[in-house]
């Protein structure tokens, strides 16, 4: 999965069954000596240079689907606006 696809998948709180929203344009954190994925993080609006983020920890993601990312939203660091 490319990145740039994550633009078009509609974030759910797994633990509420909510939507979230649509991502953006995403940014990850990368473990620079494992290179594994850390976080993915996601602002909460892209149209506002300084609007809040959330980060998303890779554990977190429970499920990426063809249209959707099932994330944990009791693991974030920062939460999710509210709708």
């Amino acid at each position: 999965m490319l990145l740039s696809e994550w633009t078009r998948k509609e974030i759910i709180d797994g633990n509420h069954a909510v939507k979230l929203g649509l991502p953006g344009n995403p940014d990850l954190v990368i473990d620079e000596k494992s290179g594994r994925i850390k976080e993915i993080i996601i602002a909460t609006s892209p149209f506002r240079k300084k609007s809040k983020s959330w980060r998303i920890p890779w554990n977190s993601i429970i499920k990426i689907g063809d249209d959707f990312v099932i994330i944990d939203t009791v693991k974030l660091t920062s939460q999710p606006p509210a709708e």
